[in-house]
């Protein structure tokens, strides 16, 4: 029979404790303790009287997790979804009331990529929870064991949700080429910058001959998105125009293309590349200054009525 006095531990945290400790902090309908004996998780009604006499030195509830938990890490999830028309009908479902959960779940299924990303997301931060649990109880000793926590879950999710492609048939090329279309359309619709670089972009590709992409699709073979390029020189590529279909925005489908294509042509011999940023996809500058990057041109968009109100005219210098 134990003591009062005896000294309990906390037992070392595996993936599989931990994996159940999650699982506990869902079950609504139970309230569940790790037994610091046994090594294991009980429910309340399990813990017979015996058990009892030493029941707050022996057993540690696991972390609380309520509703309104989940409630806060839907939020947290939508707000750093990147495809602004997913962000908004997440958002939107987070204020109707009533179903919250179901609707939320509901969006996240027309999107294969960005339900693997929350699940993802999820898992993240509720592990998260159980070390700052297991930490305050004095277990962090105890941590050997886990793996560290990814950093980046993103180029997993893409692989199993798209397939890409580096050769193109007659129909894909049509496919590609309606995209292509559409993408130039949107940017004639948008602001002043963004339709002054569709200009720019679509006389880049009127006077490109030999066209190459590299596309992605769905698993249900639905086109995504794609890179057009065309060789320079025996060892330079340029990239002319990229770009995805707006659902399938924000999910880091531009890296895995290039990624994918920057391997293509290398073991074609191609050593060099130069990437067109135009519009909205010049913040993508900051992706290949991590590469040490080189800017080798730029183009600026003026006003000739700013430049002529700001400055002295220089006509008279001709009289």
């Amino acid at each position: 029979m134990e003591t009062q006095n005896e000294t309990y531990t906390l037992p070392l945290l595996t993936p599989f404790l931990r994996d159940e400790i999650i699982f506990a902090m869902e079950d609504q309908e139970s309230l569940y303790f790790l037994d610091l004996k046994t090594g294991r998780l009980v429910q309340s009604d399990e813990i017979d009287e015996e058990e009892q006499e030493d029941f707050s030195d022996r057993f540690l509830p696991v972390p609380d997790w309520e509703p309104a938990d989940g409630f806060r890490m839907m939020d947290k999830f939508s707000n750093l979804v990147r495809n602004p028309l997913y962000r908004e009908k997440l958002q939107n479902a987070l204020q109707a009331g009533k179903g919250v959960f179901r609707r939320f779940k509901d969006i996240l299924c027309e999107q294969p990529a960005l339900e693997r990303q929350w699940f993802a997301f999820k898992d993240l931060e509720m592990e998260r929870k159980v070390l700052t649990w297991y930490k305050s109880n004095n277990g962090a000793i105890q941590l050997k064991g886990l793996e560290p926590e990814p950093e980046e879950l993103t180029d997993d999710i893409l692989q199993e949700d798209f397939v890409l492609y580096t050769e193109t048939t007659g129909e894909s090329r049509q496919e590609l080429e309606e995209l292509k279309q559409s993408l130039l359309e949107e940017m004639q619709g948008s602001g002043i910058t963004q339709k002054k670089s569709s200009h720019l972009i679509r006389s880049r590709l009127e006077s490109a001959a030999d066209l190459e992409f590299v596309y992605a699709r769905t698993q249900g073979g639905e086109l995504a998105g794609f890179i057009a390029y065309r060789l320079l020189s025996v060892d330079t590529a340029e990239i002319l125009f990229f770009g995805n279909r707006p659902d399938f925005r924000g999910l880091g489908l531009f890296r895995h293309l290039f990624d994918a294509f920057t391997r293509k042509v290398s073991r074609k011999g191609i050593l060099f590349l130069v990437v067109n940023l135009a519009g909205e996809a010049i913040t993508l500058d900051k992706l290949f200054s991590q590469m040490e990057g080189t800017i080798i041109t730029k183009q600026v968009l003026i006003s000739t009525e700013n430049w002529n109100s700001s400055q002295t005219s220089s006509d008279l210098a001709y009289l």
